[in-house]
């Protein structure tokens, strides 16, 4: 079995046009090979790019929505009931009609709360700084910075996964070629010492 270094050997060796050893075939597979390496390496700046710029972004969307949004004091109208669907939950997500004051007004609206609360239950919930309306909980910073990495890895991992998925199609081919090119040649080389 081929190792990498073994490979990477041949490859090496297959770039120069003068070994006798070497068929198009191998030179066809080392250019390809050394283009794959180059465009993974060349795309490593890119995701880094594109990672500095949704971080920026990400950053700019929680601050907006911090801003935009404040925490009250929420008392649960009924006993929560559990959003589980799934057969065995093991974490409980639950939701419950909820009162908070609001500018000398109540507000109403159906929350989600982390556990089987039961009414009466005081929870913090996020609203709408304007309106006083119930609102999701604005993107944290961890989770814009996580967003923004994650982007970048996610661009470098799923290009490599095509690229290298095409190489080794092109490697597939260039094998037969090789195999059948052999098989043709030893057939000949057999029938040229039968026949003397």
């Amino acid at each position: 079995m081929t190792t990498t270094t073994g490979y990477l050997r041949r490859t090496r060796r297959s770039l120069h046009r003068r070994d006798p050893l070497v068929r198009h075939a191998d030179r066809i597979e080392a250019r390809c090979f050394s283009l794959l390496l180059a465009v993974l390496v060349a795309l490593v700046p890119v995701a880094v790019w594109l990672s500095a710029t949704m971080w920026t972004s990400q950053l700019a969307i929680s601050e907006q929505q911090h801003a935009e949004r404040t925490t009250v004091t929420a008392t649960l109208d009924e006993t929560a009931a559990s959003d589980a669907t799934g057969w065995g939950e093991t974490v409980q997500f639950a939701s419950a009609p909820a009162t908070w004051e609001w500018n000398k007004s109540q507000r109403h609206a159906v929350i989600k709360v982390d556990g089987m609360l039961p009414a009466g239950s005081d929870v913090q919930v996020w609203v709408d700084k304007d309106t006083g309306e119930y609102a999701d909980p604005p993107l944290s910073t961890f989770a814009a910075k996580f967003t923004a990495v994650l982007a970048g890895v996610a661009l470098w991992t799923f290009t490599a996964t095509v690229l290298v998925s095409m190489f080794a199609l092109v490697r597939w081919r260039l094998d037969s070629h090789r195999s059948r090119e052999w098989s043709r040649e030893i057939e000949a080389f057999l029938g040229s010492t039968s026949s003397h």
